[in-house]
């Protein structure tokens, strides 16, 4: 019964999945250093194999579906998906970026969902302040 229960549990743990919901950044941003974009995880239903990131910078509004002036993108890859802890990415704003003013940060996410890997293409973006130093406090989009 022992052995059945064990297991019964060590399945679940490997058909665990998470998929990235969301990013978190330095309210304020330092076009001299760069800074680290956290993607935010949750717990979910099937498997996701996040491909990659890119982001970009947009003056005040932004552009609903835009990424602005591309400043980077990263591979996420098997190494980054499906976990379960937020994933680091290093990041810079690019340096013709004016000090105090705000930006939207956006960032789109390619991943394929599920057994089939349908595509998506998820967008997230928050507000930041260029400014000569980077702060401690972050923003959210979730």
């Amino acid at each position: 019964m022992r052995t059945s229960a064990l297991l019964a549990g060590l399945s679940a743990v490997a058909v665990s999945s998470a998929r990235l919901i969301g990013i978190s950044a330095p309210s304020t941003i330092s076009t001299s250093e760069n800074f680290t974009l956290t993607l935010i995880t949750e717990n979910y239903i099937q498997s996701v194999a996040d491909v990659a990131v890119a982001w970009g910078f947009m003056p005040i509004p932004g552009y609903y579906g835009s990424l602005g002036s591309s400043s980077g993108s990263a591979y996420l890859g098997p190494s980054k998906s499906n976990q379960l802890n937020n994933v680091p990415i290093e990041a810079a704003a690019p340096s013709a970026l004016t000090v105090g003013n705000d930006y939207v940060l956006g960032v789109s996410l390619f991943s394929l969902y599920g057994a089939s890997g349908v595509p998506t293409t998820t967008l997230f973006n928050v507000t930041v302040t260029i400014g000569e130093e980077m702060s401690e406090e972050t923003v959210s989009s979730s």
